[in-house]
């Protein structure tokens, strides 16, 4: 009796291995190919949906920064930031990044109170920076 329940568990053990090993990696399935990405079709529906509450970052500058277009984000100097809102190719030194995702360095992350950005929507805006951040 005793061999049979060994066989069965080493046969459960084997079995959950095996569904284990085909479990998506959710951390990375939302990761784009920056080439994939376009500003105007993905990223500033994003930005005026979601920064533009109250009037904050959309048709007005607070702190800075204004995201109503291409030419207004990329020229946007946070103040608290004292630099560019969006540096090309560097995502992770981007003001811009850094505000949407928890735990920023200044301040509230944003949009102020919320809700955030989804991780899917800032997986594309740091594929879109990390690629360059063009106006496509």
């Amino acid at each position: 009796m005793k061999t049979v329940h060994v066989v069965l568990l080493l046969l459960g053990f084997t079995c959950l291995q095996g569904c284990l090993n085909n479990v998506e990696d959710i951390s990375e399935s939302s990761d784009y190919d920056p080439s994939e990405i376009s500003y105007s079709n993905d990223i500033q529906p994003i930005l005026t949906q979601t920064c533009g509450g109250s009037g904050c970052h959309v048709n007005s500058s607070t702190n800075g920064v204004n995201v109503s277009s291409y030419s207004t984000l990329m020229n946007s100097s946070g103040t608290v930031y004292g630099e560019a809102v969006v540096n090309p190719g560097n995502p992770d030194d981007s003001p811009l990044v850094d505000k949407i995702e928890p735990d920023p360095r200044f301040g509230s992350r944003m949009p102020q109170g919320g809700p955030f950005l989804t991780n899917d929507e800032i997986s594309k805006i740091r594929a879109w920076i990390k690629g360059g951040a063009e106006d496509n």
